[in-house]
């Protein structure tokens, strides 16, 4: 029988779900069966307890078509969101097939919103459609003194590898990491920077830099999965205004605002122009 011929069946169906989350080329494989299947030489493994979710649904509105899977509380993938979430998005791909049945279809794609524990023993994982990004509103280009690029990407065209700090954890707080190697630097140089630490696999976890003073870096969201001794590299931060974009990165050709604008307001009710 084909796939469709067991789908459409009263009683001949035996669906099997398949999620495979993935975060670059991190992969976490489970299904809904109660044994492991391979799929394309990957084992997605079953889990005690099961992995279901609420159903796909094709509303038109991606807020609506938000699925809901449910599964042990001690999934690795979950584990990820617990206290801070990671600083790269989670994607899944959820495959449909039946016990017997060597045809796999792609049912549904997006990526993880959130993830919570309802119940010591289950979780709830919140996915959403890859396009609810394309509801949210973009931002556009305003007129403004300060730069509204983010520094290090494209619009930017500062090179992160020219300004990158090595350095080591050697103390820290729930808040704030300590190494000698940020006390070389004049105070704020950090500040509006992050760090990064690799993960495994080619993959980085991130936090933004809110404040540098002496040896001491204060992160966004704490220092949550940071151990002692950790090698760490840290960017430093811009202003977004003209002079540090100028004596800092040497980048004033790039910069974004628009650093002459007369002083008044003109919505003051005076004509500007």
């Amino acid at each position: 029988m084909s796939f469709n011929s067991r789908e459409h069946s009263l009683a001949a169906g035996a669906p099997i779900r398949l999620y495979e989350f993935k975060r670059g080329v991190l992969r976490w494989l489970y299904n809904s069966s109660d044994r492991d299947i391979t799929h394309n030489t990957q084992i997605f493994r079953s889990q005690v307890g099961g992995i279901t979710d609420d159903g796909i649904r094709q509303t038109g509105q991606a807020s609506a078509d938000s699925l809901s899977i449910t599964a042990p509380a001690s999934l690795e993938v979950a584990q990820l969101y617990r206290g801070v979430p990671p600083s790269n998005t989670v994607d899944l791909v959820i495959y449909d097939m039946h016990h017997g049945e060597p045809e796999v279809l792609v049912s549904w794609f997006g990526e993880i919103a959130s993830v919570n524990w309802p119940k010591l023993d289950r979780c709830t994982v919140k996915a959403v459609p890859f396009d609810a990004s394309l509801e949210q509103p973009g931002l556009r280009m305003t007129w403004q003194r300060g730069c509204p690029h983010a520094i290090y990407t494209p619009p930017c065209g500062v090179d992160r590898n020219a300004f990158k700090v090595a350095a080591v954890v050697q103390s820290m707080s729930g808040v704030a990491i300590n190494s000698g190697t940020f006390a070389a630097f004049p105070d704020g140089w950090f500040s509006g920077g992050y760090i990064e630490w690799p993960i495994g696999a080619g993959e980085f976890d991130r936090r933004g830099i809110a404040a540098h003073t002496g040896q001491v870096l204060t992160l966004l969201s704490g220092t949550s999965r940071i151990v002692l001794g950790q090698s760490i590299t840290a960017y430093p931060g811009c202003g977004q205004v003209g002079s540090i974009c100028n004596s800092k990165f040497n980048n004033l050709p790039n910069y974004g605002g628009y650093m002459h604008l007369s002083g008044r307001s003109p919505f003051d009710g005076n004509m500007v122009f």
